[in-house]
Order: structure tokens, then C-alpha cells, then sequence
């Protein structure tokens, strides 16, 4: 009796056409029913199958590696797992500021007398900046003055003579109290009269004028005369999100990119927010930099990398070599060299964080060990291979 049978490629092909007329019409007609627990069924069945089959092409490769030992090996390319100190960053957006850019107002109301100072020139703290009218004080304190110096002189012979028993306590307690109250008021006027002149509040450049000669001001809203800013030292805030608290802290490392200067700096963060924003659940990172040229701005936007975690050893690999299974495990590929060349093994391993290209390895692999970089895609676990970079 002759025994008919399929060939492997048929077998293939009739398997593929049963599943497309039956498995997939099911399968819409499941997600078209909205049934979660039965898609979800669905979908733990089909893993399952697919682990199962992983397994069995697996077997049949190294079944098949076995019978064709007489052909050539596999080349693939490997590195030498390593320990390297790892900093990790994160990457945010801030804005440039500054504590010294404030806006110069009157202290108060009379006509702006005069301006001397333009716009874009050094001060020191207070040098004068304007004048205002003073509304005749100048006088008042002139007369003031002169009503002092006769308060003192009466004062002082009334001294003498009640040192010498002359006069009356009253008389000396009269000139006593007058020469007193004319230095209040000469201290009063040249106070009032000191605001009259607007002067810098601390060492730094004017960069606006805003208001000309011979127009009336007085303090408040509106009535700014000067902005004045320092910006030998600026600094960039942050919005950082709170999942990060634990990791930031005063003196963290920072790496600041300035694009529109095309700048980058090494700095640290030098105050830390002890608030979490209720509206964007972050909070505020100062880092501090150095600006003695005056080329970076207030209000430019800075990208800014906070190194939130530190390994001093390490093990680093490219990402392209770590693979995930269908348990959704890591793993990778490493070569165990035997009298006869070397062996592929599947390393199971636990990942940490990413930077770039490169993934930590935080279990599962050895420093020392050989792992395929090139070629992985093409090897099975316990296949012979040739190592073509030795």
C-alpha cells in the first residue's frame, strides 16, 4: 500500500491556511463582541502557543546545528563586558533669570529734572541715575541748617552755665530740647530731600530708559524710570517633576545647553524648592552660572540634564543587543569558549536605566564576559560559532 504524505512546505502552507480561515474570523468576531475577559483569554492562549513554538524552532535549530557540524560556523562579532562609571541625566527645559534685573521707580512725585545716565552703561551702586525736582527743599534745609547752628550755640552756654550753677534747669532743658528738635528736622529734610536723587541699587548696567526729561512721576504703578540688571551671575530655573525628589539635591551635577548661544556649561544645582507645585505636581531647581561676558540673557531657554543617578561600576551594553522574550524577560547573548572555538549561552538579564545607546546591566551578565553584538539574530543557545573579531 503506498503512503501518501505532505511535503514540509505543504504541511506549512495548510496550517497557515487554517489558521487564517479560522482563528482570525474568531478572533474579530470576539473583539467585536466587546467580551474583555474572553479577549483577554484569547490573547493568554496565543502567548502561550507562541512560547511553545518559540521553544520547539529552538530544539529543532540545535537539532539541526548538530547535523550540519561540518558546515561553516556562524561568524559573529562580540565586546568584552566591562565595569565603567555610569551617570545617568535627565532632560529638562528651563529659563534664564536673574535676581539683580529690577525696575527703578521714584520715591517721590515732582518733575524728572534730569537724566545722566543712557541706556547700556555701567553703574556702581548708588551712583545717580536722575534728579527730581525737589519742590524747594533744598532751601527748607538750608534754613534748617542755620536754625541748628543757633540751637547748638544756645545750647552750649546754656550747658556751661548750668555746669556752673548759673540759670535754671528749665532754661537748660528748653535749649537743650530745641537744639535736639533742629537736628530732627535738618535729619528729616536731608532724608526727604536725598529722594529726590534716584540713584543705582547696586552695581550692574542700565538697560532701559523709560521715561525723558521734564515729565511729572511719582511712586507707583506705571511710573518705572530705570531697569537695571546684573548678569555677572544667572542662573536657570527648572520645573522638575516630583518623581524625581529623592534623586536631586543641592550640588547634583548639571549639564546647561544654551542653543541660541551655542554654549554649553558644566554647573550644579545651587537651590532647591522644599514645595511641590500643586498645578504641574513639580518643583523649582535653581542652577547657578557664571556670566562675567554678559552673553547669556534673562528669559533665554536653556535644555538642562540633571544627574539623577550615579554607578561607579557599572556594566554597560548596547541596547541593540538586548532582546526581550515572550515572558517579556531580557536577555542577551554571550559566547563560552570550549577547546573547539566557542559556544553561544542566553543570559537572562535585569536592566537598569538607559542613556543614549547603552543599557545598564544590573544582573546576569559578568565583567569579562564575550557578548555577541554582531550576528545575535542569527544563533541559538548552545550553537557553535566562529568569532570573527578575534
Amino acid at each position: 500500500m503506498k503512503t501518501s504524505y505532505l511535503s514540509p512546505i505543504a504541511f506549512a502552507l495548510v496550517l497557515l491556511t487554517a489558521c487564517q480561515g479560522s482563528g482570525e474570523v474568531s478572533i474579530d468576531e470576539l473583539i467585536k463582541s466587546n467580551d474583555e475577559q474572553g479577549m483577554r483569554q484569547a490573547r493568554t492562549a496565543l502567548n502561550d502557543e507562541r512560547s511553545a513554538i518559540d521553544q520547539r524552532i529552538e530544539q529543532l535549530d540545535i537539532a539541526l546545528a548538530k547535523l550540519n557540524s561540518g558546515a561553516a560556523l556562524p561568524l559573529v562579532a562580540a565586546i568584552t563586558a566591562e565595569e565603567a562609571s555610569f551617570d545617568h541625566f535627565i532632560e529638562l527645559q528651563g529659563t534664564v533669570k536673574t535676581l539683580q534685573n529690577v525696575m527703578v521707580y521714584p520715591e517721590m512725585p515732582g518733575i524728572l529734572k534730569s537724566v545722566v545716565v543712557r541706556e547700556g552703561q555701567s553703574v556702581k551702586k548708588d551712583a545717580v541715575l536722575a534728579y527730581l525736582d525737589d519742590g524747594g527743599m533744598a532751601a527748607q534745609l538750608e534754613q534748617a541748617k542755620s536754625q541748628l547752628a543757633l540751637a547748638a550755640t544756645v545750647f552750649e552756654r546754656q550747658e556751661r552755665l548750668w555746669q556752673r550753677g548759673i540759670g535754671s534747669e528749665i532754661q537748660y532743658l528748653q535749649s537743650k530740647t530745641s537744639f535736639e528738635s533742629a537736628q530732627s528736622a535738618v535729619k528729616a529734610l536731608e532724608i526727604q530731600l536725598d529722594k529726590s536723587i534716584v540713584r543705582a541699587p547696586f552695581d550692574g548696567v542700565v538697560d532701559e530708559v523709560f521715561k525723558e526729561q521734564g515729565v511729572f512721576v511719582s511712586p507707583g504703578p506705571g511710573a518705572e524710570l530705570f531697569r537695571v540688571v546684573n548678569l555677572d551671575q544667572v542662573f536657570v530655573e527648572v520645573d522638575v517633576p516630583e518623581n524625581h525628589i529623592a534623586a536631586i539635591a543641592k550640588g547634583t551635577k548639571a549639564h546647561v545647553e544654551l542653543g541660541a548661544l551655542q554654549k554649553e556649561l558644566e554647573a550644579k544645582v545651587t537651590q532647591m524648592s522644599n514645595v511641590i507645585s500643586p498645578s504641574n505636581r513639580s518643583f523649582k531647581v535653581e542652577v547657578a552660572l557664571s556670566n562675567k561676558d554678559g552673553a547669556i540673557k534673562p528669559n533665554l531657554t536653556a535644555t538642562v540634564r540633571l544627574n539623577d543617578y550615579s554607578n561607579d561600576a557599572a556594566i554597560l551594553v548596547p541596547q541593540s543587543i538586548v532582546s526581550e522574550n515572550a515572558e517579556g524577560q531580557h536577555y542577551c547573548f554571550a559566547l563560552v569558549e570550549e577547546a573547539d572555538g566557542y559556544k553561544v549561552a542566553r543570559r537572562i538579564v535585569t536592566t537598569g536605566k538607559t542613556q543614549g545607546d547603552v543599557i545598564e546591566i544590573l544582573d546576569g551578565i559578568q565583567p569579562g564576559e564575550l557578548l555577541i553584538t554582531e550576528g545575535s539574530k542569527k544563533v541559538t543557545d548552545g550553537q557553535q560559532v566562529q568569532l570573527f573579531n578575534e
